[in-house]
């Protein structure tokens, strides 16, 4: 189920951007394949690989993860997640995958 939201909002955020699947992966150093593959669904995909493409969106990791909340819920999930190191982050995708 997260990783449908997922793909749904780096798809979202990529037209946001006006940018192609290939301006995406150059953007985030991953594969075009990673992208479209993402981007479907039908690859679960690294921290260092989703790091990476919310870095290239301009993004947060708590906002590609969202589905459609109050703005201001999204604002405080990535204002959290922006002051955690990696482990902690790594930690929080677990946590919220058993949601």
């Amino acid at each position: 189920h997260i990783y449908k939201i997922i793909a749904e909002n780096i798809r979202k955020e990529r037209r946001r951007l006006g940018i192609t699947q290939a301006e995406l992966a150059e953007r985030a150093d991953v594969s075009l394949d990673t992208i479209k593959s993402v981007e479907n669904g039908r690859r679960a995909m690294s921290l260092d690989t989703y790091l990476n493409i919310v870095h290239a969106l301009e993004s947060s990791p708590m906002v590609l993860m969202s589905q459609q909340h109050p703005k201001k819920h999204i604002e405080r999930f990535a204002f959290m997640m922006n002051r955690c190191d990696e482990r902690e982050i790594e930690f929080a995708l677990h946590m919220i995958e058993q949601i």
